[in-house]
């Protein structure tokens, strides 16, 4: 059955074998063990019948690519704290030194980084398209069942955005995500199948976020399955935090690959410029505490009206603004702290 499964889709044999070894689902049935690529690989997958998302396995990770997730995770974690503080409207417990990026050693040179992501690009066309118009960097996070799609993300490369793939998953509540939108209750084979149309819908994005998806980022098989097919790919998630109850970061530390997440959404409340100012400044508050922040907003006209002069006052103001894709770097511990993750490990 597991062999029957893999074939069906139309990733290389290795790929299909990492990621079948994650797939199965919240409603664990009976799993199969199944040794691929023999004792020498060492790595084992197990596939849960056709009536789960997500199966338990494991495989053989890369002891420095652990401890680099770990030593990353350490310092995110520890950033979360400041972060929460900022949100919460207290003082701050420390001030973090801004990480390094672009070879800069000088401390003094390091500005605070920024990055804008403007998701559910695609579907309001008009929208859209007035979004581009925006002074970047900026990086658009495109649904992929919005009509055209392909040639809407082609326009905003060539406008100088950066893409992201604004993956639909399930939430707890009774909105609909969208067509193909990835739910806990697949089986592996429907999972897979979601998983591939969306990612097979336009070409040349650097990462993926979350569309809704409370309910499925609270589930730390799917997440597994989900990131190790990613990681295959070269794409990084970013967590758009939909969900306190998230399981993003569990799941990656389980497979040791780094995800990222949102710190501030800006137009939650729809249509209220005051509000979009307010955490446009939180979001600076965050930024010169932390050194980076992650901001989400939508291609609405109050978002818009709001958001391009401040782009445009931003560098003025001391702040870098950076695509999504400088989140590794940025993220990236030294490489002192990342053998003190690890102090046995010999490298």
């Amino acid at each position: 059955m597991f062999r029957r499964l893999i074939h069906q889709f139309s990733l290389p044999k290795r790929a299909r074998a990492r990621v079948a070894g994650y797939a199965g689902n919240a409603g664990v049935i009976a799993t199969a063990g199944v040794a691929l690529a023999g004792l020498l690989v060492g790595a084992f997958a197990a596939y849960l019948s056709e009536r789960g998302a997500i199966a338990t396995a494991s495989r053989t990770i890369d002891p420095r690519e652990l401890t680099r997730a770990r030593a990353t995770e350490s310092a995110l974690l520890e950033r979360d704290r400041v972060v929460a503080s900022i949100i919460a409207g207290e003082r701050p417990p420390e001030r973090l030194t801004p990480p390094p990026i672009n070879m800069i050693t000088n401390q003094s040179e390091v500005r605070p980084r920024v990055i804008i992501i403007i998701d559910d690009m695609g579907v309001d066309r008009r929208a859209s398209e007035m979004a581009l118009a925006l002074p970047g960097p900026v990086t658009f996070s495109f649904l992929p069942y919005a009509r055209n799609v392909d040639e809407l993300a082609e326009k905003a490369r060539l406008a100088g955005g950066e893409i992201m793939l604004h993956l639909p998953m399930e939430p707890r509540s009774n909105a609909d995500p969208g067509p193909h939108a990835l739910k806990t209750g697949m089986t592996g084979g429907s999972f897979i199948k979601d998983l591939e149309w969306n990612l097979s819908r336009f070409n040349g994005y650097v990462g993926v976020n979350n569309h809704m998806g409370s309910k499925l980022t609270a589930d730390v098989a799917a997440m597994k399955t989900l990131l190790a097919y990613l990681d295959h790919r070269k794409l990084f998630f970013l967590d758009s935090l939909t969900t306190d109850a998230t399981a993003v970061r569990s799941a990656a530390r389980e497979i040791g690959v780094s995800v990222y997440a949102r710190d501030v959404f800006l137009d939650d409340a729809v249509g209220d410029k005051e509000s979009i100012r307010r955490q446009l400044a939180l979001a600076e508050h965050i930024a010169r505490e932390t050194g980076y922040v992650v901001a989400i907003g939508h291609p609405r006209k109050e978002t818009l009206e709001i958001l391009g002069p401040w782009l445009t006052s931003a560098p003025a103001r001391g702040f870098e603004l950076v695509y999504a894709s400088a989140l590794p770097a940025l993220t990236a511990p030294p490489k002192e702290t990342a053998l003190a993750a690890a102090p046995d490990l010999r490298l």
